[in-house]
């Protein structure tokens, strides 16, 4: 994808994910590789152009003919190995069917006009943002799917990460683009944000809370237990504050404390639990004012307890417990150097900072307020998902998206079709030269066009883009699905007529026709071919039944043509082996009139192919000159200017009629034979 700014250059090229691949049986005897490598000995392979298939097979580096020694030959030399490619794993096919559920959905909200754009106001915003719940909830899903597998392994594991990653990254767009939108204190991004970092990146861990606690502790064990103050620290950081003031309120009765520290540990339990919280019914000023005299009420704790440990320092020297105190008291004032001296995270800076010290603070804030805490960082040390999380915090898309891409093509096309939907991607146009929804989202359907279980899902997106790019491409796509049975036919064609793939249709209908033709089944072959209205290939298929019939002289095709007229098909050959078994089963029945009356119809509505028009006045002889008067004078007329058409054509064309001379004469007498007949009897 080329991009049109420089300086994003950088992320347009996705990564790809290597991956190594053991064949069993391997292509070479096992434990000899390097005996196999020097017998001039290589691997070659040939990719399917169609599906995703690779053929492997051993090859000289050189030919034989150029070797100065004898080169052994293995069993396994002679084994062409077909290979299918896993463009996606298995593992994820319940993930993608089910978001795949949640962009047909989507799509369709969109389409009703009941979702467009921030411009519908809340109700648009609150159904879109419900499909971006469903998306979370998927990728959750998967990862607790994923972490019960018992057999975990590498792929295992980076796969738990990606999710892990997808829903991390997901979850702050959701947060600064649908979930702050309506007005209000409710806009406040903080209580959003610090959500989305205790549900990410979960602190301080269940394991180190379920030790602290172990046992229901008294005050005295509490204090005790090692770990027990940075644990307290993870607390405040995170905002856990209730939990922060419910066990220092305990701690405060512990003799192990000085009184000192017993002292504040009551004090900052009391303050932790008048921390002010936001409501719906408060207006943003008076919110302001609580937090300004509780924040000024922490800062005196504060204050107290530095100047405590500043001037009574051979008391206090080594209270591991008030110096702790003081850092906690800190952290609930809002000093940065404290926060990010005990923080393990940026993002745990950022989301105190914003707690303690901008607890109104809206998504226009983050940039600034970002840049504060990832400037302390080198940027060497940032993850693909770290540079993710910076380029949305600074509301930079444009950056933002090529990132997603490193991260998985599946998040990068969802959150570029949500883009679009709240109408945020026009600032990603000015700078791509392509359309960066329709970009990824073809990017996406790569991977799924080849699969067996999911090129559906594939054409499914593509016809859902909207674009005309994606139209092509779909119908380039669908003509390259592979089909393997009558069913998959079935579902491939209905995705053509859903999309109003009218090439891709006809060509897969003259696909299939020919695949019935080749295997005996004619009827389906005119059925399909009837589709796309191929006269010409119908008439083939037909000219074949009927030589088929020439040949045997058994008329065998009625169960064919009855089929075939089933379906309402119109068609002059179709209709010719129709009324020539009709005129069969009258001769056979000897209703002789009916069907003189039958091949006479045939001949005069020229239904017949030329070729087979002297077959039918050959047939016309026994009726002729049979007991029974068939044919009327004027009837024996029709007959002779037929057979006169017929000579003069192969006169004037040069090619055989298929009727000789001999037969021609004994036709000519019949047919005066008959008209003696019907004048005397007239």
């Amino acid at each position: 994808m080329q991009q049109t700014r420089g300086k994003t250059d950088k992320f347009v090229v996705s990564r790809d994910k290597e991956a190594t691949t053991h064949l069993f049986p391997g292509l070479f005897p096992v434990g000899r590789q390097a005996e196999w490598t020097k017998q001039n000995r290589t691997l070659t392979f040939s990719i399917h152009p169609l599906d995703s298939k690779l053929a492997l097979a051993v090859a000289g580096k050189l030919p034989r003919e150029k070797l100065d020694r004898d080169v052994r030959v293995f069993e396994q030399d002679q084994r062409v190995t077909i290979c299918g490619v896993a463009t996606v794993p298995d593992e994820r096919l319940p993930f993608i069917n089910d978001t795949h559920a949640v962009f047909v959905a989507l799509q369709r909200l969109v389409s009703e006009g009941s979702a467009d754009s921030l411009d519908q106001g809340a109700g648009g915003i609150e159904e879109i943002l419900r499909m971006s719940s469903l998306y979370r909830e998927a990728m959750l899903r998967q990862v607790r799917v994923l972490q019960e597998v018992t057999a975990t392994n590498e792929f295992i594991e980076e796969e738990i990460e990606t999710f892990q990653s997808m829903h991390a990254i997901w979850h702050l767009f959701e947060i600064i683009y649908l979930a702050t939108v309506a007005p209000g204190l409710s806009t406040s991004v903080v209580p959003y944000f610090m959500e989305w970092l205790n549900t990410n990146f979960p602190a301080p861990s269940v394991e180190e809370g379920r030790r602290i606690a172990e046992g229901s502790p008294t005050a005295d064990e509490l204090a005790e237990r090692d770990g027990l103050w940075p644990y307290l620290k993870k607390l405040a950081i995170r905002g856990h504050v209730s939990i922060l003031a419910n066990m220092l309120e305990k701690l405060a009765s512990s003799k192990l404390l000085s009184p000192a520290a017993a002292r504040w540990a009551g004090a900052i339990s009391e303050a932790s639990r008048k921390m002010p919280l936001g409501s719906n019914e408060e207006t943003t000023g008076s919110f302001n004012a609580r937090w300004k005299r509780w924040n000024e009420d922490v800062r005196n704790i504060a204050t107290s307890i530095k100047s405590l440990l500043n001037s009574d320092k051979k008391s206090v020297d080594g209270d591991l417990a008030l110096e702790s105190l003081f850092a906690i008291a800190e952290i609930l004032r809002g000093n940065v150097d404290t926060i990010s001296a005990e923080s393990e995270l940026w993002q745990d800076i950022l989301g105190a900072v914003m707690l303690y010290s901008e607890p109104t603070a809206q998504a226009s804030r983050l940039p600034s307020l970002a840049s504060v805490v990832v400037e302390q960082y080198e940027s060497g040390a940032f993850t693909e998902l770290d540079r993710a999380l910076v380029a949305l915090l600074n509301h930079d898309l444009p950056e933002f998206l090529p990132l997603c891409s490193h991260i998985d093509d599946w998040l990068s096309a969802h959150i570029a079709d949500l883009m679009e939907h709240i109408s945020i991607m026009d600032v990603c146009r000015r700078v791509f030269s392509v359309d960066p929804r329709e970009h990824y989202i073809l990017a996406l359907c790569e991977t799924y066009i080849g699969h067996e279980n999911l090129w559906r899902v594939g054409l499914d997106y593509l016809g859902l883009c909207k674009t005309r790019a994606g139209i092509s491409v779909m119908e380039e796509y669908a003509m390259r699905v592979t089909i393997d049975s009558d069913r998959k036919a079935e579902q491939v064609l209905r995705v053509c007529d859903k999309y109003k793939l009218k090439t891709a249709r006809d060509r897969i209908h003259r696909q299939l026709g020919r695949q019935k033709w080749q295997r005996g089944r004619l009827g389906a072959a005119i059925g399909h071919f009837a589709k796309v209205a191929d006269s010409s290939s119908i008439s083939l298929v037909c000219d074949q039944l009927w030589n088929e019939y020439l040949g045997s002289g058994k008329l065998t095709y009625g169960s064919v043509i009855d089929g075939v007229l089933a379906t309402g098909l119109k068609h002059d050959r179709v209709q010719f082996l129709s009324r020539y078994r009709d005129f069969h089963e009258c001769y056979r029945s000897a209703e002789y009139v009916q069907a003189g009356k039958i091949l006479l119809s045939i001949l005069v509505s020229e239904i017949a192919p030329p070729h087979a028009v002297a077959d039918l006045l050959v047939d016309s002889i026994p009726l002729l000159e049979g007991d029974t008067l068939v044919f009327s004078s004027d009837d024996t007329f029709e007959l002779m200017r037929c057979a006169e058409s017929l000579t003069a054509s192969q006169s004037s064309s040069r090619i055989s009629c298929g009727i000789d001379r001999s037969e021609l004469s004994i036709f000519n007498v019949a047919c005066s034979r008959n008209l003696a007949r019907a004048f005397v009897m007239s």
